[in-house]
């Protein structure tokens, strides 16, 4: 079974048709879960009183890198996430295509 197969499989249309907003949630889901605790040791260091000027000048600077790799990180996993659930979900299409076959013939 290759990939076209899946995608042509019955009832796979608005499934294709909604990843789009799927993979969005599941971005928007994933860089709220890393950035509520992506950003502690960063803010542990800009708060502790043994740390020089320059030291947390750095620091500041490095919140927008990191807020950057982590949104990149969670759309990485939102992408790759979609894609499994759309290929899990074409298997079982075909599958339950298949045993409609059997039953039928």
């Amino acid at each position: 079974m290759d990939v076209m197969e899946l995608l042509d499989a019955p009832g796979m249309a608005p499934l294709l048709e909604a990843a789009p907003l799927l993979g969005l949630v599941l971005w928007v889901l994933l860089v709220a879960l890393l950035w509520r605790d992506g950003f502690n040791d960063l803010a542990e260091r800009f708060t502790r009183p043994g740390w020089t000027m320059t030291q947390r000048l750095a620091t500041l600077l490095m919140i927008p890198v990191r807020g950057v790799m982590l949104a990149i990180a969670a759309a990485l996993g939102a992408a790759l996430t979609t894609l499994g659930l759309l290929i899990n979900i074409g298997v079982v299409l075909n599958l339950l295509r298949a045993g409609k076959l059997l039953l039928a013939g």
